[in-house]
């Protein structure tokens, strides 16, 4: 005759749940830290960026911004690249102009990998003729959405205190998130380098990305 099955007393039982728990949180925890150290910027430890970290990432729907149609931007406006993008200001003054000319020449020098970036101007307000004109001669591929400068001003605040007026450039992943700043330069040859700084950032970016 078999001996009848062996029933675990309750406190024995509520061990072997609490064990399990334990067992459980140990492997799932880190998981769960280490996702949200990387969306909200946590951790820092070892970075080589070249750009100013934006820490927590802005989002752009945060930035009130409409495209040509006049239609809200939405999350989904991002994805499938990464982005750089830059406030245009009414008249592109000669830093404007540096900064048009680093946005290119990045996305050329990725190579292939430029196929998964694309440029965005902000315009808030009409541009000059000349303005106008130049971007339609050498830059009618970047994509352009409007936005109110005062909205928009507030928003941008929050991570640089000259706000839209900063001229800086700004990488955003196919997410919508704003991640890093890079700000504005006067002197061409210096707008050189800080070219080859944004494509550095870029390179590991997309090196570690499975988005985009």
């Amino acid at each position: 005759m078999s001996a009848p099955p062996l029933i675990a007393s309750p406190d024995v039982a509520r061990k072997n749940r609490r064990l399990l728990l334990i067992l459980a949180a140990s492997f799932i925890v880190p998981f769960l830290v280490g996702d949200l150290a990387y969306h909200f910027g946590w951790y820092q430890g070892g970075q080589t960026n070249h750009g100013r970290l934006i820490n927590p990432p802005l989002a752009l729907t945060s930035l009130g911004l409409h495209d040509p149609a006049g239609k809200a931007i939405a999350a989904g406006f991002t994805e499938r690249h990464w982005w750089l993008l830059y406030v245009m200001p009414t008249n592109c003054d000669t830093a404007c102009r540096n900064r048009l000319y680093q946005m290119r020449q990045v996305r050329r020098a990725l190579g292939k990998e430029g196929e998964r970036v694309r440029q965005v101007l902000v315009v808030t307000a009409p541009l000059t003729s000349g303005t106008e004109a130049l971007l339609q001669k050498e830059f009618a591929d970047f994509v352009r959405v409007t936005g109110e400068a005062p909205a928009l001003d507030v928003a941008l605040k929050t991570v640089t205190t000259a706000g839209a007026a900063a001229g800086e450039l700004y990488v955003m992943d196919p997410m919508g998130w704003i991640m890093l700043a890079y700000s504005p330069e006067q002197d061409e040859k210096r707008s050189v380098v800080k070219a080859e700084d944004v494509l550095k950032d870029l390179q590991k970016l997309l090196k570690a990305s499975q988005i985009g």
